[in-house]
Protein backbone atom coordinates (compact mmCIF):
# COMPACT_ATOMS: atom_id res chain seq x y z
CA UNK A 1 0.00 0.00 0.00
CA UNK A 2 1.48 3.32 -1.06
CA UNK A 3 1.50 6.19 1.43
CA UNK A 4 0.33 9.45 -0.13
CA UNK A 5 2.33 12.48 1.00
CA UNK A 6 0.32 15.60 1.63
CA UNK A 7 1.16 18.49 -0.62
CA UNK A 8 3.08 20.98 1.48
CA UNK A 9 5.84 23.48 0.77
CA UNK A 10 8.43 20.99 1.99
CA UNK A 11 10.78 18.69 0.16
CA UNK A 12 10.10 14.96 0.07
CA UNK A 13 12.79 14.10 2.61
CA UNK A 14 11.14 16.30 5.24
CA UNK A 15 7.71 14.89 4.41
CA UNK A 16 8.93 11.29 4.69
CA UNK A 17 10.82 12.07 7.92
CA UNK A 18 7.75 13.74 9.44
CA UNK A 19 5.50 10.85 8.40
CA UNK A 20 7.79 8.17 9.87
CA UNK A 21 8.32 10.26 13.00
CA UNK A 22 4.58 10.52 13.54
CA UNK A 23 4.14 6.78 13.11
CA UNK A 24 6.80 6.22 15.78
CA UNK A 25 5.22 8.75 18.14
CA UNK A 26 1.82 7.12 17.57
CA UNK A 27 3.40 3.72 18.41
CA UNK A 28 2.75 2.23 14.98
CA UNK A 29 6.39 1.18 15.25
CA UNK A 30 7.33 0.13 18.78
CA UNK A 31 10.64 0.47 20.61
CA UNK A 32 13.00 -2.28 19.47
CA UNK A 33 11.05 -2.85 16.27
CA UNK A 34 12.72 -2.66 12.86
CA UNK A 35 11.36 -0.18 10.35
CA UNK A 36 10.62 -1.54 6.85
CA UNK A 37 13.66 -1.73 4.58
CA UNK A 38 14.80 1.38 2.73
CA UNK A 39 13.68 -0.24 -0.52
CA UNK A 40 10.22 -0.99 0.86
CA UNK A 41 9.83 2.54 2.23
CA UNK A 42 11.01 4.06 -1.06
CA UNK A 43 8.24 2.16 -2.82
CA UNK A 44 5.68 3.02 -0.14
CA UNK A 45 6.38 6.75 -0.33
CA UNK A 46 7.20 6.76 -4.04
CA UNK A 47 10.59 8.39 -3.47
CA UNK A 48 14.22 7.49 -4.09
CA UNK A 49 16.26 5.33 -1.65
CA UNK A 50 18.47 8.37 -1.09
CA UNK A 51 15.43 10.26 0.22
CA UNK A 52 14.78 7.46 2.72
CA UNK A 53 18.44 7.47 3.83
CA UNK A 54 18.29 11.22 4.47
CA UNK A 55 15.03 10.83 6.38
CA UNK A 56 16.68 8.13 8.51
CA UNK A 57 19.52 10.56 9.33
CA UNK A 58 17.00 13.11 10.58
CA UNK A 59 15.21 10.55 12.75
CA UNK A 60 18.55 9.27 14.05
CA UNK A 61 19.59 12.80 15.02
CA UNK A 62 16.38 13.12 17.03
CA UNK A 63 17.20 9.90 18.86
CA UNK A 64 14.12 8.09 17.54
CA UNK A 65 15.96 5.39 15.57
CA UNK A 66 19.36 3.78 15.20
CA UNK A 67 20.70 2.69 11.81
CA UNK A 68 23.01 -0.31 11.54
CA UNK A 69 25.73 -0.86 8.96
CA UNK A 70 23.28 -3.09 7.14
CA UNK A 71 21.13 0.03 6.72
CA UNK A 72 18.38 -1.40 8.91
CA UNK A 73 16.67 1.07 11.20
CA UNK A 74 15.47 0.11 14.66
CA UNK A 75 13.23 2.25 16.87
CA UNK A 76 15.16 3.48 19.92
CA UNK A 77 12.54 5.81 21.38
CA UNK A 78 8.87 6.63 20.89
CA UNK A 79 9.11 10.20 22.16
CA UNK A 80 11.16 13.33 21.51
CA UNK A 81 12.60 13.70 25.01
CA UNK A 82 16.08 12.77 23.80
CA UNK A 83 16.40 15.61 21.31
CA UNK A 84 14.98 18.10 23.81
CA UNK A 85 17.41 16.96 26.49
CA UNK A 86 20.36 17.18 24.08
CA UNK A 87 19.35 20.64 22.92
CA UNK A 88 18.70 21.72 26.49
CA UNK A 89 22.11 20.53 27.68
CA UNK A 90 23.80 22.40 24.86
CA UNK A 91 21.78 25.56 25.27
CA UNK A 92 21.79 25.94 29.02
CA UNK A 93 25.54 25.41 29.27
CA UNK A 94 25.93 28.78 27.56
CA UNK A 95 25.16 32.34 28.56
CA UNK A 96 24.62 33.40 24.97
CA UNK A 97 22.63 31.97 22.09
CA UNK A 98 23.18 31.87 18.36
CA UNK A 99 20.39 32.43 15.88
CA UNK A 100 20.87 28.86 14.64
CA UNK A 101 20.35 27.47 18.14
CA UNK A 102 17.18 29.50 18.56
CA UNK A 103 15.95 28.18 15.21
CA UNK A 104 16.61 24.64 16.45
CA UNK A 105 14.71 25.42 19.63
CA UNK A 106 11.69 26.58 17.64
CA UNK A 107 11.77 23.44 15.50
CA UNK A 108 11.84 21.27 18.63
CA UNK A 109 8.98 23.25 20.10
CA UNK A 110 6.92 22.76 16.94
CA UNK A 111 7.33 18.99 17.06
CA UNK A 112 6.54 18.79 20.75
CA UNK A 113 3.55 21.12 20.66
CA UNK A 114 1.93 19.37 17.70
CA UNK A 115 2.29 16.06 19.54
CA UNK A 116 0.93 17.55 22.79
CA UNK A 117 -2.04 19.20 21.02
CA UNK A 118 -2.88 15.94 19.27
CA UNK A 119 -2.89 14.03 22.55
CA UNK A 120 -4.85 16.77 24.30
CA UNK A 121 -7.62 16.62 21.69
CA UNK A 122 -7.97 12.90 22.48
CA UNK A 123 -7.87 13.29 26.25
CA UNK A 124 -11.24 12.66 27.94
CA UNK A 125 -10.19 15.06 30.74
CA UNK A 126 -9.20 17.93 28.43
CA UNK A 127 -12.00 20.23 29.65
CA UNK A 128 -9.84 21.71 32.44
CA UNK A 129 -7.03 22.68 30.06
CA UNK A 130 -9.57 23.94 27.50
CA UNK A 131 -11.10 26.19 30.18
CA UNK A 132 -7.69 27.71 30.92
CA UNK A 133 -6.97 28.17 27.20
CA UNK A 134 -10.21 30.11 26.82
CA UNK A 135 -9.22 32.30 29.77
CA UNK A 136 -5.94 33.18 28.03
CA UNK A 137 -7.81 33.97 24.82
CA UNK A 138 -10.20 36.28 26.67
CA UNK A 139 -7.24 38.19 28.11
CA UNK A 140 -5.69 38.48 24.65
CA UNK A 141 -8.99 39.74 23.23
CA UNK A 142 -9.16 42.38 25.95
CA UNK A 143 -5.61 43.52 25.18
CA UNK A 144 -6.32 43.66 21.44
CA UNK A 145 -9.39 45.80 22.12
CA UNK A 146 -7.23 48.10 24.27
CA UNK A 147 -4.50 48.28 21.63
CA UNK A 148 -7.03 49.18 18.92
CA UNK A 149 -8.04 52.22 20.95
CA UNK A 150 -4.61 53.29 22.20
CA UNK A 151 -1.41 51.46 21.29
CA UNK A 152 0.86 50.73 24.22
CA UNK A 153 4.12 48.79 24.10
CA UNK A 154 3.46 47.52 27.62
CA UNK A 155 0.11 46.10 26.52
CA UNK A 156 1.75 44.58 23.46
CA UNK A 157 4.41 42.92 25.62
CA UNK A 158 1.71 41.64 27.97
CA UNK A 159 -0.08 40.11 24.97
CA UNK A 160 3.11 38.27 24.04
CA UNK A 161 3.55 36.95 27.56
CA UNK A 162 0.01 35.55 27.48
CA UNK A 163 0.71 34.23 23.99
CA UNK A 164 3.58 32.22 25.45
CA UNK A 165 1.40 31.02 28.34
CA UNK A 166 -1.27 29.83 25.87
CA UNK A 167 1.21 27.59 24.06
CA UNK A 168 2.74 26.50 27.35
CA UNK A 169 -0.65 25.26 28.57
CA UNK A 170 -0.83 22.98 25.55
CA UNK A 171 2.71 21.77 26.18
CA UNK A 172 2.06 21.11 29.88
CA UNK A 173 -0.99 19.00 29.08
CA UNK A 174 1.37 16.10 28.25
CA UNK A 175 1.99 15.63 32.00
CA UNK A 176 5.63 14.73 31.34
CA UNK A 177 7.51 16.07 34.37
CA UNK A 178 10.95 15.94 32.74
CA UNK A 179 9.77 17.57 29.53
CA UNK A 180 7.83 20.27 31.37
CA UNK A 181 10.90 21.08 33.47
CA UNK A 182 12.97 21.50 30.33
CA UNK A 183 10.30 23.69 28.76
CA UNK A 184 10.32 25.85 31.90
CA UNK A 185 14.06 26.36 31.42
CA UNK A 186 13.40 27.32 27.80
CA UNK A 187 10.92 30.02 28.84
CA UNK A 188 13.30 33.04 28.71
CA UNK A 189 14.52 32.02 25.25
CA UNK A 190 11.02 31.56 23.86
CA UNK A 191 9.94 34.89 25.35
CA UNK A 192 13.05 36.47 23.85
CA UNK A 193 11.95 35.25 20.41
CA UNK A 194 8.37 36.47 20.86
CA UNK A 195 9.51 39.91 22.02
CA UNK A 196 11.83 40.28 19.02
CA UNK A 197 9.04 39.72 16.48
CA UNK A 198 7.06 42.82 15.50
CA UNK A 199 3.34 42.24 15.00
CA UNK A 200 0.69 44.79 14.09
CA UNK A 201 -2.55 45.04 16.05
CA UNK A 202 -4.55 43.47 13.17
CA UNK A 203 -2.05 40.57 13.19
CA UNK A 204 -2.52 40.13 16.94
CA UNK A 205 -6.27 40.12 16.41
CA UNK A 206 -6.03 37.45 13.70
CA UNK A 207 -3.75 35.39 15.94
CA UNK A 208 -6.29 35.56 18.78
CA UNK A 209 -9.06 34.41 16.43
CA UNK A 210 -6.84 31.54 15.27
CA UNK A 211 -6.24 30.52 18.89
CA UNK A 212 -9.97 30.51 19.59
CA UNK A 213 -10.53 28.31 16.53
CA UNK A 214 -7.76 25.97 17.71
CA UNK A 215 -9.21 25.76 21.22
CA UNK A 216 -12.69 25.04 19.87
CA UNK A 217 -11.18 22.23 17.79
CA UNK A 218 -9.41 20.79 20.85
CA UNK A 219 -12.65 21.05 22.81
CA UNK A 220 -14.62 19.19 20.12
CA UNK A 221 -11.91 16.53 19.73
CA UNK A 222 -11.25 17.29 16.06
CA UNK A 223 -7.72 15.88 16.12
CA UNK A 224 -6.85 16.33 12.43
CA UNK A 225 -7.84 19.99 12.51
CA UNK A 226 -6.02 20.51 15.82
CA UNK A 227 -2.79 19.15 14.32
CA UNK A 228 -3.14 21.32 11.20
CA UNK A 229 -3.89 24.50 13.18
CA UNK A 230 -1.09 23.92 15.70
CA UNK A 231 1.41 23.25 12.93
CA UNK A 232 0.29 26.39 11.08
CA UNK A 233 0.57 28.53 14.20
CA UNK A 234 4.02 27.32 15.26
CA UNK A 235 5.41 27.31 11.72
CA UNK A 236 4.28 30.91 11.25
CA UNK A 237 6.28 31.90 14.34
CA UNK A 238 9.33 30.03 13.04
CA UNK A 239 9.08 31.80 9.68
CA UNK A 240 8.76 35.23 11.29
CA UNK A 241 11.79 34.58 13.46
CA UNK A 242 13.83 33.47 10.44
CA UNK A 243 13.15 36.88 8.86
CA UNK A 244 14.73 38.73 11.78
CA UNK A 245 18.07 40.35 11.10
CA UNK A 246 19.94 38.84 14.02
CA UNK A 247 23.67 38.13 14.05
CA UNK A 248 24.63 34.51 13.50
CA UNK A 249 27.24 34.64 16.22
CA UNK A 250 26.31 34.28 19.87
CA UNK A 251 24.38 37.13 21.39
CA UNK A 252 23.00 37.84 24.87
CA UNK A 253 19.31 37.47 25.69
CA UNK A 254 18.36 41.11 25.72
Amino acid sequence: MQTVLRKKPKNKTIQVSNSLEQKILDHEYGIGELLPSQHALAEEYNVSPRCIREAFKTLETKGLIGVSQGKKAIVNSDNLNAIVENLSASMFSQYKLSKKLLQDLLEVRTNLEVSAARNLSRDDKRSITVKHLYQKIEKMEQLVSQLEKDFSQDACNEFKRIDYEFHNLIMQSNNNIILNTIMKNMEPHLLFILMKIDESVPELKRKTNDYRYLTESIDSGNTDLVVALTLTSTTKLNNEFNKLNLPDENHPLS
